[in-house]
């Protein structure tokens, strides 16, 4: 997707990312670009719990582990929440289409429903 902006002449200065996406190499890519990355770091079990973070327990199965919120999440909702609201259509969801081009046209019609609503 990078590839396919820095042939259009884009190049963004910053690219957001979720706690799957922490990967030395990917950073390490990122840099050799020129973007700086913003991608929160996962906690390993029995790293330190920094001071002021928001903790709750989980249970899984008989486990109860510790979570933390993520602090870049407020940045990366936005996105999250249309994709959201993109999935919620059922034709998008599973894809049925096998063209390419059918599949893009019902996820730019599932955009304009979002935007026709929220005018």
């Amino acid at each position: 997707m990078l590839d396919m902006l820095a042939q259009q002449g884009r190049v963004p200065d910053e690219l957001w990312a979720d706690r799957g996406y922490h990967a030395k190499a990917l950073i390490a890519a990122l840099i050799e670009r020129g973007i700086e990355p913003r991608i929160s770091k996962p906690r390993r079990a029995g790293d330190p719990i920094p001071e002021g973070t928001r903790t709750w327990q989980a249970a899984r199965g008989k486990q109860k582990r510790i979570k933390t919120s993520d602090p870049q999440a407020r940045h990366r909702w936005p996105v999250e929440r249309t994709n959201a609201w993109l999935r919620a259509r059922r034709r998008i969801d599973v894809r049925r289409d096998r063209k390419a081009d059918t599949y893009l046209a019902f996820v730019q019609l599932g955009m304009i429903i979002i935007l026709a609503r929220a005018f």
